[in-house]
């Protein structure tokens, strides 16, 4: 298997760093279609919090194919980012999906620990000092929970068609054996070291909004020990998430598709 590269379909734009630059111990890599609204402060809040820390880190922002100023939104923040962050943008020329635009990202970043997070910061930048304090202790996934040490679940602030969805979804996840010890497969927030994020995303493939499940279970065919981090999450205004009553079936076909499917080793 190979790492994505430039193709007429996926533009990885030039890298602005001076040579010599350290290898960053972080990289997140932010999804983002038609964000123009949202992405200027998002990106800007990111870029002050790894700004803030004493290691190198990179910023990808993966455009799914944007319409409207996203692209440019990025590239007039590159070349001004602090000395320990490199901002980089990856392009889709169409729209492919999340899954596919954080799957381009993460083929793409070379940061030790790698990060995948909303544009809309649902879960803030500062939680993921949470997964890294583990994925530096050797383990090699990290992902958020919604779900607190109290049982209390931060997904209370959804609005209830959101919640029900999700609860339904869990409901189904867990009766077709889907990883049914993990009780939230979908929090935006996840950890990877380097080169088990290279190992999953070579192999996933889904770009519905089920992938958060594929790559867990991608992981854990691996062999790869998954922990589940309790995070900060709020509800946030302008989800694209449109619930359909078609996707019932297509969220039940892509569940048989991750019971039965064969991971490559």
């Amino acid at each position: 298997m190979t790492a994505i590269v430039a193709t007429p379909e996926t533009v990885i734009e030039p890298q602005v760093q001076p040579a010599g630059s350290p290898r960053p111990l972080v990289s997140f890599v932010l999804p983002a279609y038609n964000e123009e609204a949202r992405l200027p402060d998002g990106l800007d809040r990111v870029i002050a919090f790894l700004a803030a820390q004493d290691f190198e880190s990179e910023i990808v922002v993966a455009d799914d194919g944007s319409r409207d100023r996203t692209p440019d939104i990025v590239r007039e923040r590159t070349a001004a980012t602090p000395k320990n962050v490199t901002l980089r943008l990856v392009h889709h020329e169409v729209n492919r999906g999340k899954g596919a635009a954080i799957r381009t990202g993460m083929l793409v970043a070379t940061g030790q620990y790698v990060f995948f997070m909303d544009a809309d910061l649902a879960t803030p930048p500062e939680e993921s000092l949470k997964l890294l304090e583990h994925l530096r202790d050797g383990v090699p996934v990290a992902s958020g929970s919604r779900i607190q040490p109290d049982g209390s679940d931060m997904r209370a602030s959804q609005p209830a068609q959101r919640r029900m969805v999700g609860r339904a979804f869990t409901m189904m996840r867990k009766a077709m054996r889907v990883l049914p010890d993990i009780d939230d497969t979908q929090c935006p927030m996840k950890g990877f070291e380097h080169d088990a994020a290279k190992a999953i995303f070579q192999r996933q493939q889904l770009s519905g909004w089920i992938f958060d499940a594929e790559v867990l279970h991608i992981a854990r065919a691996l062999g790869y020990r998954i922990v589940e981090v309790p995070v900060q999450w709020s509800h946030v205004e302008g989800s694209r998430l449109k619930v359909r009553p078609q996707q019932v079936w297509e969220v039940v076909r892509d569940l048989i598709r991750l019971r039965t499917s064969k991971i490559a080793r």
